[in-house]
């Protein structure tokens, strides 16, 4: 499978401000001029405006470790990872007055929920595990929880077998965002740590590409969307100077087809 997009050549960068360094989840809204985004410090939404580039912090809910974000009409589904990884719903996220709520995902802490993305066809959210509770396990499952419910399926969705796409054996892709094309329905997610790469499934789970993300561009590539008209976007956190190194800023990268 070719990919639609030059990896290597965004069509447009932008650098956030340093207090913004920990960017992680994103989701574009329905004006196509603005997406939200999550931090990694609170249960809290921001909107970032494309086009004039200022920043809007809504209500904080308290901390966690906010990892990704979905944008349902005036909904906000927050992917919370750490100890009791969970979902919280934020009603009415940019009005005076909304109001949050918790769901448990019951899952291991060390299956490191990071990636959510919203399944339209299946009226779900996708969720995206890091890690395993497994030591040297090198599946990273892909679960599915119900938006009605609000409870989340006990058998994963599809499992990653990096082997299917890695050339070292010893390698691991570990999946930081998910998201689903708008017109073909395929899977694309992102994975940080050692292995930068974009990798596409299909809803049914079967493998259809991977390709590798430039380690100098992509920091840390942590949040994965698409606009209405396929326009890809991909997030990556900051970098603090250290030891006389130069820092770098959080990145939006937007890729047209």
């Amino acid at each position: 499978m070719n990919i639609l997009y030059d990896l290597k050549n965004p069509t447009k960068t932008y650098k956030l401000p340093k207090k913004y360094m920990e960017i992680s989840g994103i989701c574009p809204l329905q004006d196509n001029d603005s997406l939200a985004f999550v931090q990694d410090e609170a249960i809290r939404v921001y909107q970032f405006d494309l086009t004039s580039t200022e920043i809007t912090a809504y209500a904080k809910h308290g901390p966690g470790d906010s990892e990704d974000i979905v944008i349902l009409g005036n909904t906000a589904y927050i992917m919370h990872a750490g100890k009791r990884p969970a979902i919280y719903k934020i009603i009415g996220y940019n009005s005076g007055s909304s109001q949050c709520e918790c769901y448990d995902l019951n899952l291991d802490k060390d299956y490191d929920p990071e990636g959510l993305c919203h399944d339209a066809k299946g009226n779900r959210l996708l969720i995206a595990c890091k890690g395993s509770p497994v030591k040297g396990d090198k599946l990273r499952k892909i679960f599915s929880f119900d938006i009605q419910t609000m409870t989340r399926a006990y058998s994963p969705v599809f499992t990653i077998d990096s082997r299917e796409f890695l050339e070292r054996t010893g390698d691991t892709f570990n999946p930081s965002g998910i998201a689903i094309h708008p017109q073909s329905n395929d899977i694309y997610l992102v994975g940080t740590k050692e292995v930068k790469m974009l990798v596409c499934y299909g809803l049914n789970g079967v493998f259809k590409g991977a390709w590798k993300l430039d380690k100098d561009k992509f920091n840390q590539p942590e949040g994965i969307a698409f606009k209405e008209s396929g326009e890809l976007i991909i997030t990556s956190e900051g970098k603090k100077s250290k030891k006389g190194k130069k820092g770098k800023k959080a990145r939006v990268f937007m890729f047209s087809i």
